[in-house]
């Protein structure tokens, strides 16, 4: 385990009195590297998954030993990954272009194979990239090829538009309440909020924007206890508060890809960067 220290400070409050998100003192700890693109932070129990896109790999992590377990090879540029009601993991195939399912047996059941309609009306097959589970199983995917939004029964049945009309929709979240849905931008490094009313995105409206323009966008997204949305961008991983005021900026020494909730207390926020793995200890509760 290595902990690093950045020439600036690893944190700090930029846009409001809130208090600071990280524990004080905490220092980020590098926990695996050597990958190409690693993504899909998910953590059950003393596991840490993770996905590493170009290479087709998903990669377990013990939290306590930092061994290292290759739990599937050739997945199709899996990316964001998320735990269905029955504890059973979903997969967004970006380069399988589908949402599919991982039995207990380790076989694959193909949930959702979404398109988008090309030109004369034609079909065209498009990727997954990432996906949140609601508190009653109701399953939630962004389609960038799409621009849209889908929603999903916990089964994976009766696919459906929850938002669309977006440009290279990403990273999404619920609110901790799940009346609300957050769906990032990357290209745009913009963030966009709606309301969720029977189970569609209603009432969308720009939530933040990230500025300068950079060659990494925002991607994957995590919220805490008090309403705080985590996105994880150009060099770090950026905090907003309910109301879209950034209040924390948590360094990263490489663009960030993606970050999740986990650890004792819900305290301790795992970050995917592009080549490595990394964890911070925080003073919140998170809530993914």
């Amino acid at each position: 385990m290595i902990c690093l220290c950045a020439s600036a400070p690893l944190h700090g409050v930029v846009a409001s009195s809130d208090e600071p998100v990280v524990a004080e003192g905490a220092k980020l700890e590098l926990l695996a590297s050597g990958f190409e693109t690693v993504e899909g932070p998910l953590v059950k129990g003393e596991t840490f998954y993770f996905t590493d896109i170009p290479n087709q790999h998903i990669w377990t992590l013990d939290t306590k030993t930092l061994d290292k377990i290759l739990l599937e090879e050739q997945t199709e540029g899996a990316n964001g990954l998320a735990f269905d009601r029955e504890g059973r993991l979903l997969m967004c195939k970006g380069a399988g272009k589908r949402l599919s399912r991982r039995e207990r047996d380790g076989s694959e059941t193909v949930l959702f194979k979404p398109v988008r309609q090309g030109v004369n009306g034609k079909e065209i097959p498009v990727g997954v990239n990432d996906v949140v589970v609601g508190k009653h199983g109701d399953i939630f995917i962004t389609v960038p090829g799409a621009g849209c939004v889908y929603g999903l029964d916990p089964d994976g049945s009766k696919p459906r538009v929850v938002v669309s009309g977006l440009k290279g929709p990403n990273g999404l979240m619920l609110s901790p309440d799940e009346t609300k849905l957050y769906v990032s931008e990357y290209r745009a490094q913009r963030l966009h909020v709606y309301d969720l009313e029977d189970g569609r995105g209603v009432n969308g409206k720009v939530f933040a924007e990230v500025k300068p323009e950079s060659d990494y966008g925002c991607d994957g997204m995590t919220v805490d206890a008090l309403g705080n949305l985590y996105c994880a961008g150009p060099h770090a991983v950026r905090v907003w508060n309910s109301e879209g005021e950034l209040i924390d900026r948590i360094a990263v020494p490489e663009s960030p890809t993606n970050c999740a909730f986990a650890g004792k207390g819900s305290q301790t926020l795992y970050i995917t960067g592009r080549k490595a793995v990394y964890r911070i200890e925080m003073s919140v509760t998170g809530v993914r």
